[in-house]
């Protein structure tokens, strides 16, 4: 069974490229304009004028040229059904408007009727030997009045194969395919077969039919249309007309009762009209065609009936529409909840925590030294005791035998219970160490929590904006687009988000290999223009069906592109530095420096392990101020070992231009533009070096051509001056920057002569990032 989704296809015209079922399909198509040529060219008005065959055969030839020879060769049989001399005034007619359509530029209603009018004058002044009579003139005005009349509604209803399913039915075109219904009904009025008359069969199934689709008022209106112009057409309207109007009401009022219903409510009114009015022709052919007519209503499938009403009435389900909207309601009540749970856990440990640690601690007496009768001595003016115990305090933090060992002599040196002091001090550190880890994983969920509550607001996003029409947008695009003289038909929008656009274009072109030519000189430059950002064509396809067209996809394209040069250098055989770069999508680069403690293999294993689990955090979607924080708090568990190390990380955004860093414990970021340096700071520990962790987040603006360096400590050396170091690496650096070098180049050649001047002492790794603005190869040209 042929389903209005296989309809489509009907108005290809690559019919050798067919197989199959699309064969079959043509073949319905041909047969179809074969028929409808055939019975408009049988519609007889006023019982003399035969207006409507030119008319369909104009629209063919303009629009469904590869079904001219079907259409013409039923247009001819219908004529000569009605006559030879008929047939020969039909070919004339043809033949005259093709002549008038390459001889002058006037439109089609205005070509058809003077292609009538011309004829007929012609030939019924040679049949009566000069003007005819005053009746057969008014007939012949008709005729071409009629013709204009039809081909303006074939030119409302039989629009452009690439538009005849995607345009939407108005009343407008629905009335002007009722017309042409009409005057096919009129042909077919005189075929009857034993006791089945075509005409009525197809007049009373298309009322069932309308009443379905559009109830007692669309079943109203058709009803009432066709019974007027089939009435008019034979000059008797007047009895017909009240009955087919009575029927159109009945069978729509039906219709809450279902098909049955309306079979049974367009039968009523001819049965009550039977025994009301002898004078109207309703005999045995009359019933036994509406009878076949409603038996032909209840066998078609109800999915072509519901089709053809999404068709006519291309309304969204309601119900689907307060479902979504139901759920999108309750799903932002929950999240707003949740979200509000989440500030008040950030309240209560995040920020509360971070303030009591940013807090300077004053060193209080313990027990020991309260109960002590030194007190007063050792915790005096000067306090120096204090700042002993300041001092073991550093000493255990920092895990140096040394500065413990140093610092324990000093308190039994100056304590006369030095042995309990030391107990006591080494049970506070402890405790306090135990509260920080506390607090951090607190702070920890705290911060994860708020990765779920953003990743939920994502969601929620999403699904609002699925609802969201680029309606709008996509006329502006089409209008641009013809207007420069590009025949795109349709515009569909798939995403409006800065960076991810995706647009899909249809054109129809004869000739698929200017396709690539047209989207980079057309297509791609007005998006541009319309988006400030550039695209790339992603795919283009080329489609047989319904008709030939080629389909563009569009999509957003960075703004920028990164050139990266990476040195490194070992102080022994190992390094202790590790480093990554790796997209996360397209637009969006990551940079990783590590610094393990040392110059072994340990610190190597460090770094890498670092690395290695700040990229399993990120390709989780994790928030990189998370994911630092649980880092920390997985390193920080130490056991029997020391494991910590530096870390400098930094998102580079290309699509916008941004540079993100975060640093624990790693040198500055600096970011070279032009002749000036921008600086990157942070003040953060390495991470796991310290029980309490906080860090910050820097953001800078980048702009083409700025170079962003990262480096490990080992660039310089702390016993040399730092800022000369500095000074004298940029001063390189801008030097041969100027040369356009590549990064690569660029980095070893100012390496090379830095080395010269200091002599680098420990395991260096240098990343320069040189990001460049990525310019379109065309430009949009406004042509007045």
């Amino acid at each position: 069974m042929v389903t209005i989704q296989d309809l489509r296809q009907l108005s290809s015209g690559q019919s050798e490229l067919f197989t199959g079922n699309e064969k079959r399909i043509m073949f319905l198509l041909q047969l179809t304009f074969l028929g409808v040529s055939f019975f408009l060219a049988r519609a007889v008005f006023f019982e003399a004028a035969v207006p409507f065959l030119v008319p369909f055969w104009a629209i063919v030839s303009l629009r469904y040229r590869h079904l001219k020879w079907p259409t013409l060769i039923g247009g001819l049989t219908g004529a000569l059904t009605l006559g030879l001399g008929q047939l020969v005034i039909i070919f004339l007619q043809l033949c005259t408007f093709q002549f008038l359509k390459r001889l002058i530029k006037f439109p089609l209603p205005i070509l058809v009727m003077l292609a009538t009018l011309l004829v007929q004058i012609a030939w019924q002044g040679g049949v009566y030997g000069g003007w005819p009579p005053l009746l057969v003139q008014f007939y012949v005005g008709c005729e071409a009045v009629l013709a204009m009349v039809m081909m303006i509604f074939l030119q409302l209803t039989l629009l452009p194969p690439h538009r005849f399913w995607t345009s939407e039915w108005t009343y407008e075109r629905a009335g002007a395919a009722f017309f042409i219904l009409a005057a096919m009904l009129t042909g077919m009025s005189s075929f009857t077969l034993s006791i089945f008359n075509i005409a009525i069969i197809c007049l009373h199934l298309v009322i069932c039919i309308a009443a379905f689709v559009g109830g007692v008022t669309l079943s109203t209106i058709v009803a009432t249309i066709l019974g007027t112009i089939v009435g008019m057409a034979h000059l008797s309207f007047t009895g017909m007309l009240a009955l087919y109007a009575l029927t159109g009401v009945f069978a729509g009022s039906s219709v809450q009762l279902g098909r049955f219903g309306i079979a049974l409510g367009s039968i009523l009114p001819s049965v009550f009209f039977f025994f009301y009015d002898a004078t109207l022709p309703l005999d045995i052919v009359y019933f036994v065609s509406i009878s076949i007519a409603t038996l032909l209503s209840l066998l078609i499938n109800r999915s072509v009936l519901e089709k053809l009403r999404a068709l006519f009435y291309p309304k969204r389900d309601e119900v689907l529409l307060k479902r979504q909207e139901w759920l999108t309601n309750h799903m932002t009540q929950t999240i707003e909840q949740f979200q509000q749970f989440v500030f008040f856990m950030k309240d209560l440990v995040f920020d509360r925590f971070t303030e009591q640690s940013i807090a300077p601690k004053k060193i209080q007496p313990c027990n020991i030294c309260q109960d002590c009768f030194r007190h007063d001595r050792c915790w005096g003016e000067k306090q120096d005791m204090a700042e002993k115990i300041a001092q073991y305090y550093r000493g255990k933090t920092s895990q140096n035998p040394i500065a413990i060992a140093q610092a324990e002599e000093i308190l039994r040196l100056r304590c006369i219970k030095s042995d309990k002091l030391l107990q006591e001090l080494e049970y506070l550190l402890y405790n306090e160490q135990m509260n920080n880890q506390l607090f951090h994983g607190k702070k920890m969920i705290a911060l994860q929590l708020q990765d779920v509550s953003h990743h939920l607001n994502r969601l929620l996003q999403q699904m609002q904006g699925e609802s969201v029409s680029f309606e709008s947008l996509e006329c502006e695009l089409l209008e641009r687009l013809q207007s420069a003289q590009l025949n795109c038909f349709q515009i569909d929008v798939l995403s409006n988000e800065v960076g991810q656009r995706r647009i899909v274009c249809s054109v129809t072109m004869k000739n698929m290999d200017q396709a690539t030519e047209l989207s980079e000189r057309i297509i791609l430059p007005i998006l541009y223009e319309r988006f400030a950002e550039p695209f790339y064509v992603e795919r283009i396809t080329y489609k047989e069906m319904p008709f030939p067209y080629v389909e563009v996809r569009a999509r957003s394209s960075v703004r920028f592109s990164m050139e990266q040069g990476i040195y490194s250098r070992a102080k022994h055989n190992t390094s202790g530095d590790a480093h990554e770069l790796f997209p996360i999508h397209d637009g969006l680069m990551a940079v990783m420096l590590s610094d393990g403690m040392g110059k072994d293999q340990r610190a190597r294993k460090e770094s890498d392990t670092l690395i290695r689990m700040l990229r399993e955090c990120l390709t989780y979607n994790m928030d990189p101020e998370t994911a630092m924080h649980t880092i920390h708090y997985v390193m920080s568990l130490k056991h029997d070992r020391d494991l910590y190390a530096t870390i400098d990380f930094a998102l580079i955004d290309l699509q916008h231009g941004s540079l993100w860093s975060w640093k624990a414990g790693g040198i500055a970021t600096y970011v070279l533009r032009g002749d000036d340096v921008l600086k990157i700071e942070g003040n953060a520990a390495p991470v796991g070096l310290m029980p309490t962790f906080s860090i910050e987040t820097e953001t800078i603006r980048l702009k083409a051509d700025d170079i962003v360096i990262m480096a490990s400590d080992g660039l310089f050396d702390g016993a040399l001056h730092w800022h000369e170091q500095e000074r004298h690496f940029f001063q390189l650096l801008k030097k041969k920057n100027k040369q356009q070098l590549a990064t690569d180049v660029l980095l070893y050649d100012v390496m090379e002569q830095y080395k010269q001047a200091y002599d680098i002492q420990d395991d260096c790794t240098v990343i320069a990032c040189k990001i460049k603005h990525i310019n379109p190869k065309w430009s949009v040209l406004n042509l007045v």
